[in-house]
């Protein structure tokens, strides 16, 4: 969640700092982020999946907190 919640927007970026190689393949095989690149310069982005489901993640927080 914290890969998906770090990105902004769908476009091309760089994963955060400390993420691991498996965080983002488990993530793209779940179908929320595709991968290019190799190594330091790998990129991520935003699937429309996983933008829905950091959007329906983040009502959810929200609305735990009132």
């Amino acid at each position: 969640m914290v890969l998906l919640h770090s990105a902004v927007g769908t476009g091309w970026q760089s994963p955060p700092k400390g993420t691991s190689l498996k965080t983002l393949s488990e993530a793209e095989e779940q179908g929320f982020i595709l991968i290019r690149g190799e190594f330091q310069k790998r990129q991520f982005r935003l699937t429309e999946l996983g933008s829905d489901h950091v959007e329906r993640d983040k009502r959810r927080l929200e609305a735990r907190s009132l």
